[in-house]
C-alpha cells in the first residue's frame, strides 16, 4: 500500500499515479476516503454494508428495502425540499445526499477533498490511520463498456422497450439501475445489472458541487469493485495515512483552505468548523 506521511507526500503519490496510468492532465482522477470501521466492506455502498456484528441480508431483500425507502422518499420529499425534484434520478441522488442508504458510492475528483474526508473528523489521540482510494475512472469506463453484463443489460432494455414503447426510451438503459418495485423485479428484462455504472450526476445541491462529487452506482454485486481493485493490473490504489501523521495533515489542509465550511457550504458546515476551532483552543 502507498503511504503518505505528509500533504506533500500525498500530492506526489497522486502525481505519480497519474503518470503511471498515463492519464492526461486535462482528465480527472477520482478519490474516495474510507473509514477504518468499514475495513471488511471497503469500496461498497451503504446499502450493502451490514450492521456491525450482523450478516448481510440477501441481495434481493436489500433491493426490495431500497425501493421501499425510495418510494417513501419520493412521496414525502417534495413538500420538504426547497427545489423542484424533476425526475427519478434526482430523487435517488438526493436520497443518498440526505443520508439514506443506497447503491451509490460517493467519490470526488478533488484529491484534497478526499483527504479532508479521511482525516478531518478524527480527534487526538489518533490511534488508527486513514485510507484514501485513488482511481482512474477512464480505465474503469473502458472495462465496463466491454463487459458482457453491460451488453446483456442493453439488449434486455431494448427488448423491453419494443414491448412497451410508450413507457420507456430505448436509449435510457441506465434506468435499470434505479430501484425496482416488486412487480418490476420479477421481470428478467428489468433485473438490476450485476456490474456497477459510473455516473456524472448533475449538481443538484450546493454541497454536491462544493465536494466535486462523482458517483458509482452499484448493481447487484456488492464486491465487484473491491475484487477488481485487488487485481495487480487495477488502476484503483489505496493510499494510507499513518495515525502519527493525521494531526500534521489536518493542519496543512487548513492552511490550504480546505475546511469544513468549504466542503459543506451551509450553516452546519460552518458550525462544525467553529466547533473544531473551539476543540483546539479550549
Amino acid at each position: 500500500m502507498l503511504t503518505a506521511a505528509s500533504l506533500s507526500d500525498y500530492l506526489k503519490i497522486v502525481s505519480d499515479l497519474r503518470k503511471d496510468w498515463k492519464v492526461k492532465d486535462h482528465k480527472e482522477l477520482w478519490f474516495r476516503a474510507e473509514s477504518s470501521t468499514h475495513a471488511t466492506t471497503r469500496l461498497q455502498p451503504g446499502l450493502y454494508r451490514p450492521r456491525a456484528g450482523s450478516n448481510r441480508k440477501t441481495i434481493n431483500d436489500l433491493l426490495t428495502l431500497e425501493n421501499d425507502l425510495y418510494e417513501e422518499f419520493q412521496r414525502c420529499a417534495p413538500q420538504l425540499s426547497d427545489r423542484l425534484i424533476e425526475d427519478d434520478w434526482d430523487s435517488y441522488f438526493l436520497m443518498q445526499h440526505h443520508g439514506v442508504p443506497t447503491r451509490l458510492l460517493d467519490w470526488t475528483d478533488g484529491a484534497l477533498i478526499a483527504l479532508h474526508f479521511a482525516v478531518n473528523h478524527r480527534t487526538a489521540p489518533f490511534t488508527t490511520g486513514a485510507v484514501i482510494y485513488a482511481m482512474n475512472p477512464h480505465w474503469l469506463v473502458k472495462l465496463l463498456k466491454k463487459h458482457p453484463d453491460r451488453k446483456d443489460a442493453e439488449r434486455r432494455w431494448v427488448s423491453f422497450n419494443k414491448k412497451h414503447p410508450y413507457d420507456t426510451d430505448e436509449f435510457t438503459w441506465e434506468n435499470l439501475y434505479l430501484p425496482l418495485d416488486e412487480w418490476d423485479a420479477t421481470k428478467r428484462a428489468l433485473k438490476t445489472p450485476r456490474i456497477p455504472l459510473l455516473w456524472d450526476s448533475p449538481h443538484v445541491s450546493r454541497r454536491i458541487a462544493a465536494q466535486r462529487s462523482r458517483f458509482i452506482i452499484f448493481g447487484s454485486d456488492p464486491t465487484w469493485l473491491s475484487k477488481r481493485a485487488a487485481k495487480s493490473a487495477s488502476q484503483i490504489r489505496p493510499i494510507e495515512v499513518p495515525a502519527s501523521s493525521i494531526g500534521e495533515i489536518k493542519g496543512a489542509l487548513r492552511d490550504a483552505g480546505i475546511s469544513e465550511s468549504v466542503i459543506f457550504p451551509d450553516l452546519d458546515g460552518l458550525g462544525r468548523e467553529l466547533r473544531q476551532a473551539w476543540d483546539m483552543r479550549h
